[in-house]
């Protein structure tokens, strides 16, 4: 897998851009707030269809116009292909058009076209921070390499967003309970897909996880389990009937679920120190890009948004011997240090100054 040329037209502080990275490692050195990170955003863009850092789409559209735009060209095995995601903006939205080799796809068809690896320092929190962050890492993995589960995730969306509804409206006695019975199905049904989906992968993921925290940790144990719906999930939606119906929302389904992290036997979250903890979130990281390689048959690219400087001796070593390993890497920082010379010699070097990026040497 391999990014071969990036276009961006009014892209966050991006008026415009046109870079063409190596096919190894590219190393893009610049002080914070000047784009380095709105790069790598553009890039996981074209993987995930939509940014995995922004609220609301309005935010990626720069100052110079009202829209913005993303053009890359990629290789995947032996196929050559352009993708492009134009935001326009009208009134307080904006508008996204998806297209591959100019044919429009919906924004759940286009992962798994391109995929990529994204590790930045938010990541450096997935083991402290609340389920949803996992539930999000689970998913940005999901939807590149099992066919259909994008699609289902926008399914789940929509049976919330209308389950909820009806929620409310039965509580203000609009309706009756039985108009809940076809939203509950398809609750139910979706939910099991991405239950079992999700507890795929992390069967898979955690020994992958449990060797490379080890190799870091000096063998310290790291168990990673899926915390998932109720196994009668029917039985726990009709039972939730009642609290359902006080809160207004849906207290049982997958956008509930969670990844349980133990080291040696003790919940990381609580018992973890700092250091630990990010031991444990390296060893998810590669272990998701081993995944994602072993699922779709190369390399993801790898991209890592300045986290090797948060990341002591060893981490840093860890990490640093996934990009070792080949493929495409595109990786960020705020100074040259925090990589070997060996490696900084045999990247490509390129220096990011207020939206504008220029090759060193």
């Amino acid at each position: 897998m391999r990014l071969r040329r990036l276009r961006l037209r009014n892209h966050r502080n991006y008026s415009e851009l046109d870079i063409t990275p190596g096919p190894d490692v590219n190393v893009f050195i610049g002080a914070n707030g000047q784009g380095k990170t709105n790069l790598l955003e553009a890039v996981a863009m074209l993987a995930l269809s939509s940014s995995p850092r922004a609220r609301r789409e309005l935010e990626l559209v720069g100052p110079v116009g009202p829209g913005s735009r993303i053009e890359a060209e990629i290789e995947a095995g032996s196929l050559r292909r352009e993708i492009s995601i134009a935001l326009d903006v009208e009134g307080e939205r904006a508008r996204r058009t998806i297209e591959v080799d100019g044919a429009r796809r919906r924004a759940f068809d286009l992962p798994g076209t391109f995929r990529v690896v994204l590790f930045w320092p938010d990541d450096l929190g997935l083991i402290k921070s609340g389920p949803e962050i996992r539930r999000r890492f689970l998913n940005q993995m999901l939807v590149q390499v099992e066919p259909g589960y994008a699609r289902t995730i926008a399914r789940l969306r929509r049976v919330l967003e209308q389950r909820n509804s009806l929620l409310k409206r039965i509580a203000a006695g609009e309706g009756g309970e039985d108009t809940l019975e076809v939203w509950n199905q398809e609750l139910v049904q979706v939910s099991m897909e991405i239950a079992a989906a999700r507890s795929r992968a992390v069967r898979e993921l955690a020994p992958v996880a449990a060797r490379a925290h080890a190799g870091i940790a000096g063998g310290e144990g790291l168990q990673v389990d899926y915390v998932g719906p109720p196994e009668n999930l029917a039985e726990a939606v009709n039972n939730s009937l009642s609290e359902d119906l006080r809160r207004g929302s849906t207290s049982v389904g997958p956008h509930h679920d969670d990844l349980r992290v133990l080291l040696d036997g003790h919940e990381a979250r609580a018992y973890g120190s700092q250091g630990q903890q990010r031991t444990a979130v390296v060893g998810l990281k590669l272990a998701e890009a081993e995944l994602v390689e072993r699922r779709a048959g190369e390399r993801p690219v790898l991209l890592l948004d300045d986290v090797l400087s948060e990341l002591d001796g060893e981490r840093r070593a860890a990490l640093l011997g996934q990009v070792a390993q080949g493929g495409q890497v595109i990786v960020t920082s705020v100074e040259a240090g925090p990589f070997p010379a060996d490696l900084i010699a045999r990247s490509m070097v390129w220096t990011v100054s207020d939206g504008r990026i220029q090759p060193c040497g």
